[in-house]
């Protein structure tokens, strides 16, 4: 387990606006494990030297074309300069307005792995996707929308290199043929992370097109869509290759499939490149690379192949690879097509489009097909013609009078043969336009405003609305504490969306306001369509003021806190109510991904001299092997975190944690330890004997001075292999004077085993503060007291193994107190 990355997690307090401007990525969001395909080091030499591409040498102008910013982990300095020149030159071959993240790691992979990659994320159902129900690498998915898709934070690209390779480091492709070009293989995993592989799986014998757990729907990623066999069959067809299935397995391990892709064909005299399928399935390489054989280093088409040999120095990924990524989607065709209104009125209905190509289009293969009668039979055909004026492709169609609707879809190919179709699927898929009087509501959609934090300048509201007829106008009424307020217009930012701010004095607002709202639309239709959001009654959401002091005992609900990951329970084992991460908390099950579960105090805090936050706590969380915090293994942690540009920006506290923080929480979590098969799974159920109070100073990590304004978060981050029960707190104490404590002893400062026990059970007491007094006791089934002992000046690690070898087998109480006050009475069971 030491490899790390991180997974996709929104900040909490932008939740709402995240949600809004990326709800539909954020909901198909892959989770979880991620197929890596992997490079395997060939025993061969195979001296050749291919250079870069002479794009890559252009001296006039700027040949970057996208930015690619890499993260290393462990990475040695020759290995990082030969690593970004290999970026160099992805960065000249691709293109996207959106920065490339990639994630580097340098870890031991064994013997005959060179290295391996992986989108950090597949999305769907996003703007300008190509084929829909389709899942697209990260990076991919961000150069057609335009727009990042994940959090700063977290990367596009996942790569992982071995440290125990024999590497050449230098760029000169002087590469001696008992060493490994570097910058060779960092070449061929980028592609792997860029969409040069996919989700076919061999499990049982059978083959699958989908990648459980992350996808149950026979779904593929976009590399998958283009592989056919010998008899020109795609693997995608589920009608031809059900899922799963033993035919699926079949092609699989065929030995000969192919990839149809015209760009790459369009290259290579028409032929489709072959495929790398030994005849037994070889999972994280099958498939996911070009045939050895087919390709070999002189072709100049070798980047791509399964195993790269000693001395090979490919520094360019070829003509073939190329087309294949262009076909993936990286050169892509966008349409923009505004589909026409329905309309009440008898009138000529236009079809019209702006096609950007980075090919050339087959201007004589651009039509809609229609049919009035059946959309069975999309037959009939216009053909969209260019107007250079105005930069679009047009095609109109008068209905005649009795005609009440139009079955269409629009239809282009460049000319290296690639075809598109909007809608994606067509003609299964298809639009309709309809022609008379309309009845249809207009469709609202809006993730609500969930909170307000009165140090924010402005509370922004959006909704997306659609109407087959067109939108007439869109506004917002709403109330403050039950006071009606005067209502306000949405202003359209596009086709659909509709921005505003509520127009309210924020000064005006106070801590525990209450503002209701609902969202109002109508359309153009004569009688006025209306429809509301939501349907019935209104949304609400509450206003917070930063505090000084906060307390909460979680015996009650709360809306103090940002909810999604953790909530406010009873858990089983436990008294009352307190805050708890999930239990247990799930890992990743995969390489460098990692989870992180957090929650979010909404109430900010506003910071004084000798600030404090106390909390009693049980943190069942994997143990690490590195002692400190941020170290690479580390591993699972929990973690106090602070923020003083609303949320942006998170700064620890206190550094993370893990169950190695406290004895009995360790032994607990180790005593019942089971795998299964690819996780390590600890039994321990987390009880209210085990809490121990935390209490340190806000101002202790040197983030936060006296004065700021802080929110505060708790933090669980779960890396992979690993499962455990999880964080309980309660009590949470901020700033408020702290109550006297009765004794400086936790129940889970206190550890009593084994149990049940035969002679001997052992009482371990640890202690970060000297005690005067501790007293241990154990009496018998009967009440009486058959032993008893005291240690004074108590501070580190005390423990004292009590023999009973003398007492008969039976049930027997632990009681352990501080200075005269009980801290916990443990049952305890000799055999």
């Amino acid at each position: 387990m030491d490899m790390k990355k991180t997974l996709t997690v929104i900040s909490l307090l932008n939740l709402f606006l995240v949600n809004t401007i990326n709800a539909q990525f954020l909901s198909e969001k892959l989770k979880g494990n991620i197929p890596v395909t992997i490079c395997y080091a060939s025993d061969s030499t195979e001296k050749i030297s291919i250079p870069p591409p002479k794009r890559f040498f252009l001296k006039a102008g700027d040949t970057k074309k996208t930015e690619i910013n890499v993260s290393y982990s462990l990475f040695p300095n020759e290995a990082k300069i030969a690593f970004e020149y290999a970026i160099s030159i992805w960065e000249t071959l691709i293109e996207s307005d959106v920065p490339i993240k990639v994630q580097a790691n340098w870890r031991s992979q064994g013997s005959n792995t060179l290295g391996s990659a992986a989108p950090f994320d597949y999305v769907t159902d996003f703007k300008n996707i190509p084929n829909k129900n389709c899942y697209y690498p990260l990076a991919l998915a961000e150069k057609l929308s335009g727009r990042p898709l994940n959090s700063n934070a977290d990367p596009d690209i996942v790569c992982t290199f071995n440290r125990d390779i024999d590497w050449y480091f230098k760029t000169d492709q002087n590469t001696p043929g008992e060493l490994y070009d570097f910058v060779t293989v960092v070449l061929h995993e980028i592609a792997h992370g860029l969409g040069f592989t996919g989700f076919f799986e061999v499990r049982n014998g059978k083959g699958l097109s989908e990648s459980e757990p992350y996808t149950t729907d026979g779904s593929v990623a976009a590399y998958d869509l283009m592989i056919i066999n010998s008899q020109n069959q795609y693997l995608a067809d589920k009608s031809i290759f059900s899922v799963p299935s033993t035919e699926l397995y079949d092609a699989l391990t065929s030995g000969l499939l192919y990839t149809k892709s015209p760009s790459a064909a369009y290259v290579n005299n028409g032929k489709n490149p072959r495929l790398y399928v030994p005849t037994t399935w070889d999972s994280g390489s099958s498939i996911y690379h070009l045939n050895d054989g087919t390709y070999p280093p002189s072709s100049g088409n070798s980047l791509m192949t399964h195993a790269i040999s000693k001395g090979e120095s490919v520094h360019d990924p070829g003509p073939l690879t190329m087309g294949i990524m262009d076909d993936i989607g990286w050169n892509n065709i966008v349409i923009n097509f505004e589909k026409p209104y329905d309309t009440e009125q008898v009138e000529p209905i236009e079809f019209k489009m702006i096609v950007n190509s980075e090919n050339e289009l087959d201007t004589t293969s651009l039509y809609v097909f229609y049919s009035s009668e059946s959309p069975d039979n999309l037959s009939d055909s216009l053909p969209l013609i260019y107007d250079s004026n105005t930069g679009y492709f047009t095609a109109a169609l008068t209905p005649g009078n009795n005609v009440n609707q139009f079955f269409y879809y629009a239809y282009l190919r460049d000319i290296k043969g690639r075809v598109y179709k909007v809608p994606t699927n067509a003609p299964e898929e298809y639009y309709t336009v309809k022609i008379g009087a309309d009845t249809e509501k207009p469709v609202i959609t809006h993730s609500p405003v969930p909170y307000f934090i009165s140090t924010e300048k402005e509370i922004p509201v959006k909704a997306y609305v659609e109407d087959n007829l067109g939108v007439d106008s869109v506004y917002i009424e709403y109330a403050i504490n039950n006071i009606p307020q005067q209502s306000f217009y949405l202003l359209s930012d596009s086709a659909t969306l509709y921005r505003a701010k509520f127009p309210i004095n924020i000064n005006d607002l106070n801590d525990g306001d209450i503002i209701t709202y609902r969202i109002v639309a109508t359309d153009l239709a004569q009688i006025k369509n209306i429809a509301t959001s939501p349907v019935d009654g209104y949304y609400s959401f509450e206003v917070f003021d930063p505090v000084s002091i906060y307390f909460n005992d979680f015996n009650s609900s709360t809306t103090d806190f940002t909810l999604t990951d953790f909530d406010v329970s009873q858990a089983p084992n436990f008294f009352n109510g307190a805050l708890n991460s999930p239990h247990p908390y799930l890992n990743s099950n995969q390489y460098n991904i990692n989870f992180n579960f957090s929650t979010m105090l909404i109430h900010p805090i506003i910071l004084k001299d000798n600030t404090t936050m106390s909390y009693d706590e049980v943190v069942l969380v994997e143990p690490g092997e590195d002692p400190l915090y941020t170290d690479p293994n580390f591993w699972d942690y929990v973690i106090v975190e602070g923020s003083k540009d609303d949320g942006i920006t998170w700064l620890p506290l206190i550094n993370g944690y893990d169950s190695r923080e406290n004895t009995t929480w360790l032994t607990n979590y180790k005593l019942d330890i089971v795998s299964d098969g690819n996780n390590e799974i600890s039994q321990a159920v987390g009880t209210s004997d085990w809490y121990v109070n935390r209490q340190f100073s806000l101002l202790e990590s040197g983030n936060f001075v006296a004065g700021d304004t802080i929110l505060i978060r708790f933090r669980l981050l779960s890396d992979q292999f690993a499962i455990g029960w999880g964080w309980c707190i309660d009590n949470l104490s901020i700033q408020s004077p702290l109550l006297t404590s009765t004794t400086r002893l936790s129940p889970g400062n206190v550890l009593i085993y084994p149990n049940p026990f035969n002679d001997a059970v052992t009482v371990s007491i640890n202690s970060k503060k000297t005690i005067d007094n501790v007293n241990i006791e154990i009496y018998n089934f009967y009440g009486q007291k058959i032993y008893s002992n005291q240690y004074y000046n108590v501070f580190g690690d005390v423990s004292e193994n009590i023999n009973l070898s003398g007492q008969p087998a039976g049930l027997y109480l632990v009681n352990i107190q501080e200075n005269g006050i009980n801290v916990l009475t443990k049952k305890v069971v000799k055999q």
